[in-house]
């Protein structure tokens, strides 16, 4: 299957993970990946928040 090429940078801890979680619970990753985005999409703007600084506290390695 071909797979186009990504126009936008994910760090590699957080690709990493992500593929260990999927290949752990025998997930497909792009429908993952559709799930989190409409999940994200069908939210309101405080959990879209709250989504942000978990995203930022994983990369960053701080606890909040």
């Amino acid at each position: 299957m071909y797979k186009p090429k990504r126009s936008y940078y994910l760090p590699g801890k957080l690709v990493t993970a992500f593929d260990k979680e999927c290949s752990k619970s025998g997930y497909v990753r792009e429908k993952v990946v559709a799930a989190a985005m409409l999940s994200f999409l069908d939210s309101n703007p405080n959990t879209r928040n709250a989504m942000f600084e978990r995203l930022h506290s994983f990369l960053t390695g701080k606890k909040s």
